[in-house]
């Protein structure tokens, strides 16, 4: 199993100056990037890709910024993964599935997305400058396709995305689902093919998890399948948090062991999964027999992230795998696609799963298998999504509905709307749709 060891302090190794000295600057949002126009500045680059990644994607445990929640725990607050056992009304807003543009966590993790994602860029420019084709090219060309993957995975269509350039800010044109995705499937063969060159197996499996997941929103299942046949099962990329900071805490350990702010849910408005009562052995809980934040939610813990510096994965071999299912599965391939199934239950030490007997049972297998293997990775809300849009689900049948658990009723979102700061681009209005 290989995992990437993220190590924020590199940062300030790499820039060669005093913590004090990195404080001093006029406006801590933006980076002029004259200042980074040489090959030496290429390490502090990465080093600080990867560490607006971190926080976009598995959040923090700092209150900078709102909160960094983090797209892995908004995505499961808006999914099926949690309940909302706090006093937040901006995160109750995600869960209830009712969410405004003006939403304060949403604006958020829309700021750090975009963040991580012009800093991915930015570097990969730099890259392309001064040392095409390295593996830190390669890595830094993964993290932006992933960071454009969670646009189109998790927000509206129509998300438009600004640049940085020396003279200032280029303002983007908001861009449609399918676009966003042709974005990120570029990303992703352009760092394969310089992993490849380099021989670099691991960040080489990193951009074909990539690819094939975005393959796969796009509908496109037999070249999903075949781009990860050859990522081995034990392969995993792993962002890492630290207990050097609170920044660099694991924003899922945060708002759950440490602030009791996400409950783990059983069938979260009718539709969800299960997860408690379950008991199934990938998604661990405790039942901490206290309330959460808001003194009356009943608190079930998630164990998946049991400590701040605990590993969040980013792409897996499990998820190759689940991927070929998938494929085999549309292929009308049912032996293939039961046999991948159980193949990964039998490495885990759990029983194998019968033929179900019709197709739509056979769909509903394969998501559930998706959501207890790839629980708080960041899937499951595209999944919920994908069930609607590719498989032709009502999405009162695939989202939780029904009464909330702290009264009224849930709303039809199944994404996050374009935050309302992004008015400040004149190429802006609002989202262009809604739609799953």
């Amino acid at each position: 199993m290989t995992v990437r060891r993220l190590q924020i302090p590199l940062l300030v190794l790499a820039l060669g100056c005093s913590p004090d000295r990195l404080l001093d600057v006029s406006d801590i949002d933006v980076l002029d990037p004259s200042t980074l126009n040489t090959k030496g500045a290429l390490p502090t680059l990465l080093a600080g890709t990867l560490s607006s990644f971190q926080i976009a994607f598995s959040g923090a445990g700092d209150l900078s910024n709102g909160g960094h929640e983090g797209m892995v725990n908004m995505s499961g607050l808006l999914a099926d993964e949690y309940i909302h056992a706090e006093t937040f009304p901006d995160r109750q807003g995600v869960d209830v599935r009712s969410i405004a543009p003006g939403n304060g966590s949403v604006k958020g993790v829309f700021f750090d997305l975009s963040q991580a994602r012009a800093f991915a860029d930015l570097t990969s420019s730099r890259y392309n400058t001064f040392d095409q084709g390295v593996d830190g090219h390669s890595e830094t060309l993964s993290l932006a396709g992933y960071s454009y993957l969670m646009f189109a995975e998790n927000f509206c269509s129509g998300v438009p995305f600004s640049t940085l350039t020396d003279d200032g800010v280029d303002f983007g044109q908001p861009q449609t689902r399918d676009e966003i995705l042709a974005i990120a499937l570029a990303k992703f063969d352009s760092a394969l093919t310089f992993a490849t060159a380099n021989s670099n197996d691991e960040l080489a499996d990193l951009a074909r998890v990539g690819r094939a997941r975005t393959l796969l929103n796009q509908g496109q299942y037999a070249a999903a399948g075949s781009a990860v046949n050859t990522v081995p099962t034990g392969f995993v990329y792993a962002i890492q948090g630290s207990t050097n900071s609170a920044r660099q805490n694991n924003g899922v350990w945060n708002y759950t062991v440490n602030f009791f702010g996400f409950s783990v849910p059983d069938a979260e408005g009718t539709n969800g999964i299960p997860f408690l009562s379950a008991n199934d052995p990938r998604v661990p809980w405790e039942d901490t027999g206290e309330v959460g934040f808001d003194g009356e939610t009943p608190y079930f813990m998630q164990g998946k992230y049991p400590v701040k510096e605990s590993d969040t994965p980013l792409a897996s071999g499990i998820e190759a795998r689940l991927i070929e299912a998938e494929a085999a599965l549309q292929a009308g391939n049912n032996t293939g696609f039961l046999s991948a199934l159980n193949t990964l239950r039998q490495g885990a030490g759990m029983g194998s799963l019968t033929q179900p007997g019709t197709q739509a049972a056979r769909v509903d297998l394969l998501f559930r298998e998706r959501a207890f293997w790839l629980y708080l990775t960041g899937h499951r809300l595209s999944d919920l999504r994908r069930l609607v849009r590719q498989y032709g689900r009502a999405q009162d049948a695939v989202f939780p509905t029904g009464t909330y658990h702290k009264g009224g009723a849930y709303g039809s979102d199944v994404n996050f709307p374009v935050s309302s700061d992004e008015r400040n681009n004149p190429n802006f209005e609002s989202c262009i749709d809604r739609n799953p």
